[in-house]
């Protein structure tokens, strides 16, 4: 049995009061639930409390641009990844805040040895490389056009985000994250503003970048190919809520708004500094509505 948010739709403004507060300490939900509910996917304990005092109060949106998830499948022993991690940069460099970079390292190629020591998988990577039609790096998805399985090459990207950002947008998203550098403790607050009808379920993914990080990379044409020390950016390195989310909303209708808090502790060898939540809202074929990017410690 997978663990769903409640979801209130609500009038403006949001209240704090009305924000969802999760209780995931093992079978301590079993005082709220009959059983203790299970997520399908490997995530962050959700811990109580979401302080209702705390939470932000969001105005919903009357317009929003529409954003794009450009997922780069890479890996270390990828020689032909490094120019697809920079024409990544580039993109998002264009639309500052609007093309947000996600680099999945997952496949063969990203296995270790005492060349490539350092594992950048997790369980969400392999869960989005099991998710294509064609399993190779690199490749990227953007926003899961037109679902899940479907990847574009380096050369198709750029076309490929110009038709999603030409989009009238479904949603808007907003986000605010709260991070206790003394103790770790982390809360995520989201804001949904529904523009349009949505049939169907609607999944919250809320997943965990971090950038600057340092190994080996193999680099085709480089001197030298084999790059002692690569710097990676935007690397998945796991999620609060699975890599598929958690269903927030059934057939959402236009004018709808919804406010969810998840709270938890901050993994310590996660340098939060140099760390982004990515919040996905996606269709229940994974194909992406809307995302949208914060930083954990400014």
């Amino acid at each position: 049995m997978s663990f769903t948010p409640f979801a209130f739709s609500k009038t403006d403004p949001v209240r704090a009061s009305n924000v969802v507060s999760f209780l995931f300490w093992g079978c301590l939900a079993a005082a709220l639930w009959s059983s203790c509910d299970q997520l399908d996917d490997p995530i962050i304990a959700i811990i109580p409390p979401c302080e209702s005092e705390d939470a932000p109060v969001f105005e919903s949106l009357s317009s929003a641009t529409q954003g794009v998830l450009l997922e780069d499948f890479t890996a270390h022993q990828c020689g032909n990844c490094p120019p697809a991690a920079t024409e990544a940069g580039i993109l998002a460099s264009a639309h500052p805040g609007i093309v947000i970079p996600l680099a999945i390292h997952a496949g063969d190629l990203a296995s270790t040895n005492t060349e490539y020591p350092n594992d950048w998988t997790c369980a969400e990577s392999d869960v989005f490389w099991g998710d294509l039609q064609f399993q190779v790096n690199p490749a990227g998805r953007i926003n899961r056009q037109d679902d899940e399985t479907a990847i574009f090459f380096q050369d198709e990207w750029e076309e490929k985000i110009n038709e999603q950002l030409a989009l009238v947008p479904t949603a808007g998203l907003q986000m605010e994250v709260q991070y206790n550098p003394e103790d770790g403790k982390t809360a995520v607050h989201v804001h949904t503003t529904w523009f349009d009808d949505q049939p169907g379920p609607v999944r919250l993914a809320l997943l965990i970048a971090e950038s600057a990080l340092f190994g080996p990379q193999l680099w085709y044409g480089n001197n030298p190919e084999y790059v002692e020390v690569y710097e990676f950016e935007h690397l998945l390195r796991g999620s609060v809520t699975g890599a598929k989310g958690l269903v927030v909303a059934d057939s959402p209708n236009a004018g709808d708004a919804d406010q969810f808090c998840y709270a938890f502790d901050w993994e310590d060898s996660w340098d939060a500094n140099h760390s982004e939540i990515i919040a996905v809202l996606t269709r229940d074929n994974g194909s992406v509505i809307q995302v949208l990017s914060a930083h954990v410690a400014e």
